[in-house]
């Protein structure tokens, strides 16, 4: 049983990043075609008639309008931007429930095992003519039941702790729209050579 809790326990720690991490940048909204030919995918923080002000990969950058050709946003391409369905967690933050549950399972079944063996020793012990036999049995009836307990504590976490990991790797599904994909020029040769990122 405690190998089981510990395949819990570490099936967890290996799930959850896998788990939170999405594949689709969910948050572009906004690509810029720049007067060089480049492009530059991110969220529009601001837009007045002189700049764009915009988040790359947790960066900010500003562009000059006069570097622009063109500003492509989901708004402005209505029903043209490509939807896809997105998988969440919102309850991810459970599997931390789930291996506090798991350890706690852990040490009951880690008690109950150590009370067993007390109880063996006090009850061989009894039958090889030790003396006060009468509160060796007593000790070693106590240490059962006290092993008994541990291990129903033990399965209640388990199924606690199952339980918590069912609702944290419960999966919402959501449809969202995000800018298409760039795709070749008519003569086969890639529309962006390189990316370019401008600071001021």
């Amino acid at each position: 049983m405690q190998r089981f809790i510990t395949v819990i326990i570490a099936t967890l720690v290996l799930i959850q990043p896998l788990a939170a991490a999405q594949a689709v940048p969910l948050d572009a909204d906004t690509r810029l075609y720049l007067a060089d030919g480049s492009v530059v995918l991110g969220q529009m923080v601001e837009r007045s008639d002189d700049l764009i002000i915009m988040r790359v990969k947790d960066e900010i950058f500003t562009f000059d309008n006069t570097q622009i050709d063109r500003v492509i946003t989901l708004e402005s391409l209505g029903r043209g931007a490509e939807i896809v369905t997105v998988r969440e967690f919102p309850y991810i933050s459970f599997l931390g429930g789930t291996a506090a549950f798991g350890l706690l399972a852990w040490i009951q079944f880690n008690n109950a095992s150590d009370w067993d063996s007390e109880a063996q020793r006090n009850e061989q012990q009894v039958f090889s003519g030790g003396l006060q036999s009468g509160l060796l049995v007593a000790r070693a009836t106590e240490l059962r039941d006290d092993a008994d307990r541990a291990r129903l504590y033990g399965w209640g976490s388990t199924l606690i702790a199952l339980g918590s990991m069912g609702v944290a790797l419960y999966p919402s599904y959501s449809e969202r729209s995000i800018l298409p994909g760039l795709s070749l020029d008519s003569q086969g040769d890639p529309a962006i050579t390189f990316a370019y990122r401008h600071t001021f």
